[in-house]
């Protein structure tokens, strides 16, 4: 049967201030239907809600989620969704929050370490932030320092568009490339969309030869665990400079070696994959 309190104790709010910044905060009970997720808010963990349904069931729902008013009288929640989550799952109609000024949200998100994000995420977190800003101010450059410090690395951009298209993207395995040669454009967003989806397609084109070569590196019976790594360490003419390198000019040279390794893979096998940076 959905619970809720019986009786509550907090008619209003409570304000408080934290007692690091003393900046004024609000404790108060929302109904759950006022509760909403950040839209590019991680995936939820199965696994985790189910851990917290079970904790919830024993000991209270007793840690606040942090939210920031919305409209209607509604919250977007900025930490808490699994708790959010398990809540519905138990029926729970009112949960106790937190109140934060919008301004902390993006900080707060960014620095929220409940569960470090893998690539994946970290680039659908970016694409969002990235459309909203889009929307928001078609006009601001790309390279603006307020979306620069809300994305941290333009790559996760490129790669957010990629996953979108395939969703098996071996992001991991490009990132050390892309860490040298994809960054903030000084184009408005309007146009540095474009770009962000060009890149993305020649990650896409790369991505789908290191996956042929692998199979027939397979067949082979070559195949090991760090096999794309080592065809993707094969194809990079740069790999041993440290000089920042011009998108195009590098996954242009990394697709034609990888065209030619898929006609003869034996070329990658001459590669001797080294710890280093690229």
């Amino acid at each position: 049967m959905p619970r809720g309190r019986k009786k509550s104790q907090l008619e209003g709010s409570l304000v408080f201030q934290d007692p690091y910044h003393h900046q004024n905060l609000e404790l108060k009970i929302i109904p759950i239907e006022n509760l909403f997720v950040v839209p590019h808010q991680r995936k939820p963990s199965a696994y985790h809600v189910k851990h917290l349904v079970s904790s919830i069931e024993r000991i209270g729902f007793i840690v606040p989620i942090i939210v920031i008013a919305s409209q209607d009288n509604n919250y977007m929640i900025i930490d808490g969704q699994h708790r959010f989550l398990a809540a519905k799952e138990l029926g729970i109609r009112e949960l106790p929050a937190i109140v934060v000024p919008e301004r902390l949200a993006q900080l707060m998100m960014n620095f929220n370490i409940e569960k470090e994000l893998n690539i994946r995420e970290k680039s659908y977190v970016a694409l969002a932030i990235y459309r909203q800003h889009l929307e928001a101010n078609p006009e601001m450059l790309e390279s603006d320092p307020e979306l620069v410090d809300a994305i941290e690395q333009a790559y996760y951009v490129t790669l957010g568009i990629g996953y979108e298209k395939v969703e098996k993207l071996s992001g991991s395995s490009f990132e050390p490339i892309l860490k040298k040669c994809d960054f903030f454009v000084d184009e408005k967003l309007s146009e540095a969309l474009k770009i962000r989806e060009q890149r993305a397609e020649k990650v896409i084109q790369a991505n789908n030869l290191v996956k042929e070569i692998a199979q027939k590196l397979k067949e082979m019976d070559k195949w090991h665990p760090y096999v794309y790594q080592q065809i993707i360490s094969w194809s990079n003419p740069y790999k041993r400079k440290r000089l920042p390198t011009e998108f195009d000019d590098l996954f242009n040279s990394i697709i034609e070696n990888l065209e030619k390794a898929v006609q003869n893979p034996t070329l990658v096998l001459s590669e001797v994959l080294e710890e280093e940076s690229f």
